[in-house]
């Protein structure tokens, strides 16, 4: 066997391993396994042979909690530059309570807070820019069966910008979302089609 050809079947060996050690990697980053293995943080890493030269850049890098939730994100573009920053909080049932965007150089440009109900349904999403100020605010609405039947986006002052109603079928799948603009004027409609192979 020539030298050439040993070191191919060992560039491809290193390849086979580097695959299955993401494949591994990736199963960890289950919450569950995390939380078991009591994994603080992770780090992806991709290597690609380009141009016959071996390449390696890190993609993703993430912190978690004693839950196993992400509490902190890092990602990066193929050419290893920064991508984009953000950091969660939870509350004790596991939901995100906040979230902040953060530049390169670590400051903050933006934050979004949620709240939810006693069912742990998010009622609340609010987004505020760099000066705290409030750029998105939305509201969702439920029925007895948890269902979303409204979805609203208001102004700073609280004002409806445009509201969203939706319908369901009686197995409870969503069967229709309408709408509206600040006006209450109908400006679309989606409908959701089911198709079952069940020959019942």
């Amino acid at each position: 066997m020539t030298f050439k050809m040993q070191l191919c079947l060992t560039k491809w060996k290193c390849f086979f391993l580097f695959l299955l050690l993401l494949n591994s990697i990736s199963n960890a980053q289950s919450k569950k396994e995390i939380k078991k293995y009591k994994i603080s943080s992770t780090t992806e890493t991709l290597t690609e042979w380009v141009a016959g030269k071996e390449v390696s850049r890190t993609e993703l890098s993430e912190i978690y909690d004693n839950n196993g939730n992400v509490i902190e994100s890092t990602e990066y573009n193929k050419d290893g530059s920064f991508k984009k920053k953000e950091s969660r909080k939870y509350n004790k049932s596991g939901e995100i309570t906040e979230e902040v965007k953060y530049s390169e150089r670590g400051t903050i440009i933006s934050k979004t807070i949620y709240s939810y109900n006693a069912n742990n349904d998010k009622v609340t999403e609010q987004t505020f820019d760099v000066n705290g100020k409030l750029v998105e605010w939305i509201k969702y609405g439920y029925d007895s069966l948890n269902q979303k039947i409204f979805e609203l986006q208001l102004d700073e002052q609280g004002k409806v910008l445009k509201k969203s109603m939706y319908t369901y079928t009686k197995n409870g799948l969503r069967k229709e979302k309408k709408t509206y603009n600040g006006k209450e004027e109908l400006i679309s409609v989606k409908k959701y089609m089911y198709n079952s192979s069940s020959e019942d």
